[in-house]
Order: C-alpha cells, then structure tokens, then sequence
C-alpha cells in the first residue's frame, strides 16, 4: 500500500512539474512580472583589458582597436549579449518563450544612438534575434525576436529611409527584410511575445544567398560567396523614402579559390569571405577560414566599373582572430563582431573575442 502512494505521489509530483514547465514556455503573460532579456555577462572574459590583451597579436587591431580607444569608455567594446542564453521563441510562435543556449552572432551595425548585433541559432531549433545595445553607454536594451530562423549574415542601416535591413532566406530562396527604425524602437518582447513586423521583404531572384550587405551611397549592396564559385556584389538602390523594388542596378565579382596555396592562379582572392562594407574610395572584407586559423582584413580601393575583383587588386591585409563576421562603418570608426565566442566555438579556440570592438579607421589603413 506505501508502495502505491509512493508512486501515485511521484506522478502528481511530476504532473506539476510538467504544468509548471508548460506554464513557462507556453503561457507567458505580459502582466507577470518575469522580464525577458539575454545574458548580458562576457561569455570569456571578466575585464574589458583581459579582451585587450589577446589581441597583441595582432598589431594592425591591436593599433587600431586598443591603442587608440584607451581613453575611450570600455576600450570601445561592446559587450555581445545572448552568448549564454538568449530569450527567443519557436516557429513564430506567439507565447512561446525559449532559452537559447547557441545562438551565434553574425553581423553588427550602427543604428542611430543604438548598435544592433544580428544572431542566429546554431541548432536551428529557435528565431534569429537583433540585440540592441546603447551605442554611448555600451548597455544592453533588449532582443529583438525576428521571423523565422535566417542565417542573418549581415545587418547595415539606411539613414534617409530609417530602416533596418537584415539578410535573409524564406523558402529557400534569398531574400532582405527591413524593419523601421520607429518599430525596432517601439517593439517590446515583454509586452507582445512574437516577431517583430517588416516593412519590407524583397526577394532576390539573382542570387543564391544573401551572405553580406551593406548601406553606401543611398544603395544596398548585397553579396553572395561560396567555396567553390565567384562571390557577387550586387548593388540595389533604394529612394528617398527607403523603398526598394528589389532592381538589380550593377553586378560585381569577387573570385574565390579553395586554398590559395595550392592555387597556380594569381587573379584570385581566397574563399569564406564574411562581411563587406565602404569607407570613402575603400571597401573593406573579412575573410575567415574557421576555427585555429587567423581571419583576414581585406581592403581594396573601389572602382565603381570595375567588373571584376582579384587578389591583385587588395591594397592590404592584415590579420584579425578566427572567426570574424560582418564589419561595417560607423563614421571613422570600424565595427567587427566574431562568432568564436559562441557555444559551438567556444571550446576549440586559441584565442576568443566576446565582445564587438571599434576600430579606428585611419589607423587601419596606415
């Protein structure tokens, strides 16, 4: 007889557990008094100067990110939030609250008095988010929750039209989504659980997948890259009201090789490039060769009718940690972010980078 209400009592014991779970995952209330944020502790290092001593390795960043920001308020880091745990949700999912353990940043961008960090979820289980950070005071504000689960490669502002675009993919094919700087404001995960509106999806016939984008000269530039075939930018104006037909304007290549030294060709530039972005006559790409292998700093001078870019045509290079992702300009500064800080890196690096840095971008191109 104890035996059966031992066990009867382990099965409501469990029953209420599985309620109290439910409870939280599915029926979540905007009259609790739960706030839903990301982590927002270094997921590496403690001290803003621990991130600042692994980078003396490499002195063109070192220079540039460290040496020119010591009086600048955290060295001029950013630290990336959601590296721990990231509050999402499921499948669009209204009310449907999850605690991200993989998501991986990939792009950043200066939106005004705020810096947005794109992220997605390694195990493709849980929406891609925009974290929201205070561009003075270096604070985390809040996640936004996108639409569906795109690799969200890339993320840059459009400062006339005050829109947000974000690289994409919806049903399979590829695609950029903007998002108004009025909503980005206004959205609140704690009042409304579900993905934030877009004002725009434009789909992009041309290409495979959006890799890269980047704002310059009232256009978006978009880009493609894989191992085995030529990268493409694309160049997409957008009006004054920030309205873009999805119009393809002008093509430009960027050849790619599997291992430039096993190549014989001399007119390539190397593969697994990750970000792009312009400053004055120079456009700047990250290329990144994964886990152990330093990435590359590539900066070219640009040529509006120049069809085709080659390794020949790179004015410099300088190293950067493995890992980095999207960069972008923010007037003479520099922002990169890297993904090496993230759960399915964090164990395989020699050297990690948990925080956004800014770089200054004069000392970059000495």
């Amino acid at each position: 007889m104890k035996g059966k209400v031992k066990i009867g009592m382990l099965i409501i014991v469990g029953i209420v557990i599985l309620m109290g779970c439910y409870h939280k995952k599915s029926d979540y209330s905007s009259e609790s008094n739960v706030k839903l944020e990301s982590n927002q502790t270094p997921a590496i290092y403690p001290e803003n100067q621990e991130q600042a001593n692994v980078l003396k390795d490499f002195p063109d960043l070192f220079k540039a990110a460290v040496e020119s920001n010591e009086s600048v308020k955290d060295i001029g880091m950013y630290v990336i939030p959601g590296l721990l745990n990231t509050t999402s949700v499921t499948s669009n999912e209204a009310n449907t609250i999850v605690d991200c353990k993989s998501m991986t940043p990939q792009g950043v961008t200066v939106v005004e008095g705020y810096v947005l960090i794109s992220a997605y979820c390694h195990d493709h289980e849980h929406n891609s988010v925009l974290f929201v950070l205070d561009k003075d005071s270096h604070k985390y504000l809040k996640t936004i929750v996108l639409q569906d689960q795109p690799h969200a490669g890339g993320v840059t502002y459009d400062p006339k039209g005050k829109n947000i675009w974000v690289c994409g993919r919806y049903e399979d094919k590829a695609e950029i989504v903007a998002i108004s700087l009025a909503n980005l404001e206004k959205y609140d995960l704690n009042q409304k659980v579900q993905p934030i509106e877009y004002s725009q999806r434009v789909e992009l016939p041309q290409l495979k997948r959006a890799s890269v984008i980047t704002y310059w000269n009232q256009a978006i530039y978009v880009g493609y890259f894989a191992d085995h075939e030529e990268g493409r930018l694309e160049t997409y104006p957008v009006d004054e009201g920030g309205k873009m037909a999805g119009k393809l304007t002008k093509e430009q290549r960027i050849r790619t090789t599997i291992d430039l030294d096993k190549s014989n060709e001399k007119d390539t530039v190397v593969r697994e490039l990750q970000g792009i972005t312009f400053f004055k006559n120079q456009f700047f790409i990250t290329q990144s060769y994964g886990a152990l292998e330093d990435s590359k700093l590539l900066r070219f001078t640009y040529d509006a009718e120049k069809e085709v870019f080659l390794d020949s045509d790179v004015s410099k290079i300088s190293d950067f940690p493995a890992h980095a992702e999207q960069i972008s300009t923010y007037q003479n500064e520099l922002f990169i972010i890297f993904e090496s800080a993230a759960k399915p890196y964090r164990g395989i690096e020699k050297v990690w980078v948990d925080r956004v840095l800014s770089a200054d971008l004069n000392k970059l191109m000495d």
